[in-house]
């Protein structure tokens, strides 16, 4: 769009608004039903046969994408695993990190392009911050700078990577994307938000990696955040409110670091009754601050970090089915993508054409807790 015609558009008020949001995910797709046959068959989990069934069948997924195609080629036609009965030696973090590097670059491209043709008013040219999100891989120069240069962005634009965030790396993003446009509303920022959990996939008997494994998955989202008047038939939200918190003595409970083979989760299991535990008092906060009441709240967007956790917040809540139904179904079609995620269900959110104050949360490693009340319009 050009810069005089956006000048026009721009609203009169200090409000910042998500304009619009696609999502994409990589080729690869496996049931979570042949995800458990292949897990039971490598012979590192011969003797938890019964608690991997369990834990899949309970998890509430049904599929999930990956940028890894070995899972079902035959061995002399893969091109990341050996050629190996049990998949292994596994590759080491330098090869997976490698395949992020260059997988990256390809996803992160499909999404903005994706984005860029859903609302021709607005285009590359124009885009004057980039912030791109992801914990699942990184190298220097990013897939940012790839992004920007075959997009292309213009040589100026400003780049801020928000990395090794978690699961609620969005929040933060988007806090920084609805700052630079208050500060100046001339502003177009592009976010990207990318994750590729699948490459840290690794054969262990710790049960929380075994978790890890049954729920994580390849994702990508991107977002256009101005301080536009949003097009009257383009769903938007509006950024009203964000709260972050972090739930004390917990930062035991959610890690990510990187190990010898792959990056390590520490997913305790304590970690869906923490949240519960501090959900209604994060809420009381964010409302309070923005002057709005629990009752006017019409949809949650909540992270489904996994199935417990939903539900766990749905109880405190008092939610009814109808009101997680969109976190329920981004859990049953991708899994978790980790910071891409809540993307995935905002975006679900207008697909079912719902409209009005929105609480949006997510949670990830410290205990933290990020949260937004937006306004659907």
């Amino acid at each position: 769009m050009r810069n005089g015609t956006r000048a026009a558009n721009r609203a009169s008020s200090p409000h910042v608004y998500v304009h619009a949001i696609e999502t994409a995910v990589p080729q690869h797709c496996y049931s979570q039903e042949y995800a458990l046959d292949f897990m039971q068959r490598l012979p590192v989990y011969a003797g938890r046969k019964g608690f991997l069934a369990k834990l899949y069948r309970a998890s509430a997924i049904e599929r999930r994408y990956t940028v890894i195609g070995d899972y079902d080629a035959p061995p002399e036609e893969r091109t990341f695993y050996p050629a190996s009965d049990d998949f292994t030696p596994e590759p080491d973090v330098v090869a997976r990190n490698a395949l992020f590097v260059s997988e990256s670059r390809k996803l992160a491209l499909e999404v903005a392009q994706k984005l860029f043709a859903a609302t021709p008013q607005f285009g590359p040219e124009s885009i004057t911050h980039l912030i791109t999100v992801s914990c699942t891989g990184f190298s220097a120069p990013g897939f940012d700078f790839f992004l920007a240069r075959d997009l292309p962005l213009a040589p100026s634009v400003h780049r801020l990577h928000v990395g090794f965030m978690g699961c609620y790396a969005a929040f933060p993003a988007l806090k920084t994307a609805r700052d630079i446009c208050v500060a100046d509303p001339g502003a177009l920022v592009l976010i990207v938000d990318l994750e590729l959990c699948s490459l840290h996939l690794q054969q262990k008997l710790d049960p929380e990696i075994m978790v890890a494994n049954a729920l994580f998955a390849d994702g990508a989202a991107a977002a256009l955040v101005s301080s536009d008047t949003p097009q009257p038939d383009l769903p938007s939200y509006r950024l009203d409110a964000f709260e972050s918190y972090i739930v004390p003595d917990s930062e035991d409970d959610m890690a990510w670091t990187v190990g010898r083979t792959a990056f390590d989760m520490r997913l305790s299991a304590y970690v869906p009754k923490l949240i519960q535990r501090e959900i209604r008092s994060v809420i009381e906060t964010i409302l309070a601050r923005a002057g709005v009441s629990r009752e006017d709240i019409e949809q949650w967007a909540i992270h489904p970090g996994g199935r417990a956790i939903v539900e766990k917040i749905g109880e405190e809540l008092g939610l009814a089915p109808d009101d997680v139904v969109a976190s329920y179904s981004v859990l049953k079609d991708y899994g978790n993508m980790s910071s891409a995620t809540i993307f995935f269900v905002l975006k679900e959110l207008q697909r079912l054409g719902r409209r009005g104050p929105t609480f949006a949360a997510a949670f990830g490693p410290g205990l933290t807790v990020e949260s937004a009340l937006l306004e659907s319009v």
